[in-house]
């Protein structure tokens, strides 16, 4: 004990004995830590899930936190079908994400402890995907022109994201966010503004999706693109489309209505971490150099003074930790809309699944660079005081510190769906019956629901569900 409250110690140790006391409750993962939470959802019980939000005072006063809050808030709402107080929490976590991108977060907390202490800003994919549930929520309340501004601000954000990252991220756009701005200009009836948006989807389908992410062009997006492109006189264009897909123009029948209905299947993946160990070697010239061979890593790091230099080279090996994704895989395979003379299947338009883990290796680099420099500056603090006798202690301590606090960031909007999918189905008009029914994949009839509809002439009902099942976990 004398040695720790040394007139040379004193100060760190106090510091460090703060950090481990606040790390200690945090070494559970992100999902670990809401169990109650997801256990809730998982059982469909939400208004439990809406009084563990409400209750845990928590939630919204630690800051860090807060934006998962909102977007947990919002999509437990949506899926009570509260969509005007969940729109409430969707603009909240809007503002928070543009105040947050223009701070540009907490990189001092980053660089220092680790990732998971600093304020959550979410996932690139995760700011463009509240605005889509702003747009479920304002078409239930038959506001299209406000799910039209949503469906535009995931364009922006998008953008956003694109610019901030340059060449270096390959999820640069978003074709489902076109595809649904074309629906509601389509529902509109706004046909120009409609295949304008389709074109620009099928684009983005067929250049990134389909090879990043498996995603093929919907069917439903190829006739409606030839559609609106009969519909506004765009004859070459609708030739040229129905030569190259192979099908033909169909025409809306105008004493008819529709219905439009998005299944977000599943639940997304969960964050988890892993480490490695990385070597570190004299790149030259005052430069250290971070290898691991098996992972491909090589980063070179300047280094400020010789004695620096030598003290990391000394040190020989760190560790680091990295979050990773787990999958939840969907228990549904497939899904109908059924009507009384007609069945309609439902197309994947979204892979959140795959987005997550592009989006995650999209941005490693910046991880690993980040990760591995306050990694080095914390064990280089460890490996200085092991060389002073005097500060045995603060060593021992400033080593627990440095095991404890690396820890990869685990956080992240766990009520997202796995995949987004549609459906679109001509109706008579009036009283008329549709049913959900998912199916698993031996192809046995799981969830089912049934809506009754009033459908009007000329008119597109906007429904949406969720189904929250299943079928264990699986990661890379």
């Amino acid at each position: 004990m004398k040695t720790f409250l040394s007139k040379n110690g004193i100060g760190s140790y106090a510091v460090f004995v703060s950090l481990f006391l606040l790390l200690l409750t945090g070494c559970a993962t992100y999902y670990q830590k809401n169990e109650a939470l997801m256990s809730a959802v998982y059982n469909s019980n939400f208004e439990s899930a809406n009084k563990i939000l409400s209750d845990d005072v928590k939630w919204e006063k630690v800051k860090r936190n807060r934006l998962l809050f909102y977007l947990n808030k919002g999509t437990v709402l949506w899926m009570q079908g509260d969509y005007v107080t969940s729109n409430t929490y969707f603009r909240k976590a809007d503002y928070f994400v543009e105040d947050y991108n223009l701070k540009m977060g907490d990189a001092v907390m980053t660089m220092l402890v680790n990732a998971k202490m600093a304020t959550y800003g979410g996932e690139g994919f995760e700011q463009i995907l509240l605005h889509y549930y702003g747009a479920l929520n304002y078409l239930a309340l038959d506001q299209p022109d406000e799910a039209l501004i949503e469906g535009k601000r995931m364009l922006e954000k998008m953008q956003k994201i694109t610019d901030k990252y340059g060449n270096k991220n390959k999820y640069k756009r978003d074709a489902f966010a076109h595809n649904l701005i074309g629906l509601i200009y389509d529902l509109k009836g706004e046909y120009n503004d409609a295949f304008i948006s389709y074109r620009n989807a099928y684009e983005v389908y067929k250049t990134d999706y389909i090879s990043q992410f498996g995603t093929n062009v919907p069917l439903q997006l190829k006739k409606d693109l030839i559609r609106t492109a009969k519909a506004i006189g765009f004859y070459e264009e609708q030739h040229a489309y129905e030569t190259e897909f192979n099908l033909k123009a169909e025409d809306l029948d105008k004493e008819k209505g529709s219905v439009l209905f998005f299944w977000n299947n599943g639940l997304g993946p969960i964050k988890d971490e892993f480490s490695i160990n990385v070597t570190i070697i004299d790149y030259g010239n005052g430069w250290v150099q971070f290898v691991n061979p098996e992972l491909g890593i090589s980063i070179p790091y300047r280094v400020e003074n010789k004695d620096q230099h030598k003290d990391m080279l000394a040190m020989k090996i760190i560790r680091l930790a990295l979050p990773k994704y787990i999958t939840r895989n969907p228990l549904y395979a497939r899904a109908l809309l059924q009507s009384a003379n007609k069945q309609t299947p439902f197309e994947l338009t979204e892979n959140i699944n795959a987005i997550a883990y592009k989006s995650l290796a999209d941005r490693m680099g910046k991880e690993l660079a980040v990760g591995l420099m306050r990694v080095a500056l914390k064990q280089l603090a460890v490996y200085k005081a092991q060389q002073n006798k005097d500060q045995q202690g603060l060593a021992a301590a400033a080593m627990l510190y440095s095991a404890i606090s690396e820890q990869a960031d685990t956080r992240n909007w766990q009520l997202l769906p796995y995949s987004i999918n549609y459906a679109r189905m001509p109706l008579d008009t009036g009283l008329q019956k549709v049913d959900f029914m998912a199916y698993n994949t031996d192809n046995q009839l799981g969830a089912q629901k049934s809506f009754d509809l009033n459908i009007l002439k000329g008119k597109t009902k906007v429904l949406s569900i969720q189904t929250l099942e299943f079928a264990g976990f699986s990661g890379n």
